[in-house]
């Protein structure tokens, strides 16, 4: 069942290969610490690499539409407003009912906001 699950979930409005915006807008803290090395790459890694990895063969994106990668930090930034909406705004992703704790998807939504700095 959470298969299905996993599967419905990364499919649907992404197919389109536009961002989906998001209504919430985050001020970036002065002394945010976040990075690409030290917390979006782990991040993007650990939590949505497995599905939006560039190297991931379509059969094995679990509907995760191909072109939408988060294993670059160019291809996060692309689809920075969507995993803000899915993966911070909604904890729609990762699907199948388990993901990071919200402390985690926190850290991630001010790097984000902070305009997603390289190291």
């Amino acid at each position: 069942m959470s298969l299905l699950a996993f599967l419905l979930a990364c499919s649907g409005e992404a197919e389109t290969g536009t961002p989906r915006e998001t209504a919430s807008v985050r001020a970036c803290p002065a002394d945010s610490p976040y990075d690409w090395d030290n917390l979006g790459s782990p991040f993007l890694t650990v939590w949505c690499d497995g599905c939006h990895g560039s190297q991931v063969p379509e059969p094995l994106r679990y509907g995760a539409p191909l072109g939408v990668d988060f294993d670059t930090l160019d291809g996060a930034r692309r689809w920075s407003e969507r995993i803000q909406a899915r993966a911070v705004d909604a904890a729609e992703m990762p699907p199948g009912g388990f993901g990071p704790p919200e402390a985690e998807r926190a850290k991630l939504g001010e790097w984000i906001a902070c305009g997603m700095p390289d190291t």
